[in-house]
C-alpha cells in the first residue's frame, strides 16, 4: 500500500470513528433514562418494556394501550399516559407530532407558521398524531437494563441460593398461589439460617421479592414466570 492511499483510509477510518462517537449518547443522559426506569419499582417493568417496544416509531396511544395489557399495570400508581409522559421528559422517548397532513411539526415547521401568525398554542393544536421512538440513551438504557442479565446476576448471586431460584423460576412457569412458592422451597437448604441471612431463616417470599424485582417473575392474579425469565432458563 502506498503512503497516500494508506493516509486516506487511516483518515476515513478516522472520520468514521468520529461519527460513531458523536453518535454515542452521553452518560448523563443515559443516567437520566436509567433513573427514571429505576425511580419506582412498580413502574420499572412497565418503562423498561415502554421502551424496548418503541424500538420502531409508535403511534402514543398504542403504546398506551400495550402497557394497559401488561400484567404490571394493575400494581401500577400511574396511567400509561403518565409513563409514556415521564419516559419523553427523561429523553428516553423522542416524541414527534404531524399536521392533519402528515407534515412533521418541528422547530422549523412551527418558525413556519409563527411567521405566518400562528402562535405556539394555534400550532400545537394542528397535531392530529403523536408518535413516540426509543432515542440512543434510551437504547443504550433498554441494553444496561436487559432482566436476562438483571436475572442472571440475581441467580448467581450466591451459589447457595442459585437452585432455590432456578427451582422458582421453573415451578412458575405456571401460575402458582404462594402456598405452592412455599410448599416447593419449605425444604429448601438455601432457606436455612447463614451468617449471610443474619443467623435468621429466609421464608419463600425472600425469593419471590428478588425475582419480581429483577424482572423474573410477575404477579398476574398469581406468580407467573416472565418471558424474560423463561429466556433465561433456557440458558441455564
Amino acid at each position: 500500500m502506498n503512503a497516500p492511499h494508506a493516509n486516506a483510509t487511516a483518515a476515513t477510518a478516522a472520520d468514521g470513528l468520529s461519527t460513531c462517537l458523536k453518535n454515542q449518547p452521553a452518560e448523563e443522559a443515559i443516567a437520566h433514562v436509567v433513573d427514571c426506569i429505576c425511580n419506582h419499582p412498580r413502574h420499572r417493568e412497565l418503562l423498561y418494556k415502554a421502551l424496548a417496544f418503541c424500538d420502531e416509531e409508535r403511534d402514543e396511544s398504542e403504546v398506551e394501550s400495550y402497557l394497559q395489557t401488561q400484567p404490571e399495570q394493575a400494581q401500577a400508581l400511574q396511567t400509561p399516559y403518565a409513563l409514556v409522559r415521564s419516559l419523553v421528559a427523561a429523553g428516553g422517548l423522542a416524541q414527534t407530532r404531524y399536521d392533519a397532513a402528515g407534515a412533521v411539526l418541528d422547530s422549523t415547521r412551527r418558525a413556519e407558521l409563527a411567521a405566518q401568525g400562528l402562535d405556539d398554542d394555534a400550532a400545537a393544536a394542528l397535531a392530529v398524531r403523536r408518535t413516540v421512538t426509543t432515542t440512543p440513551a434510551g437504547h443504550a438504557a433498554v441494553a444496561l437494563l436487559d432482566p436476562e442479565r438483571r436475572i442472571a446476576a440475581c441467580v448467581n448471586a450466591g451459589p447457595a441460593r442459585r437452585d432455590a431460584f432456578v427451582r422458582l423460576l421453573e415451578h412458575c412457569r405456571e401460575p402458582r398461589s404462594l402456598d405452592s412458592v412455599k410448599q416447593l422451597l419449605d425444604e429448601h437448604p438455601a432457606l436455612e439460617p447463614t451468617a449471610r441471612s443474619g443467623g435468621q431463616r429466609l421464608h419463600a417470599v425472600y425469593f419471590i421479592d428478588r425475582l419480581n424485582e429483577v424482572g423474573g417473575l410477575v404477579w398476574d392474579g398469581s406468580w407467573v414466570t416472565t418471558e424474560a425469565g423463561k429466556r433465561f432458563l433456557a440458558s441455564v
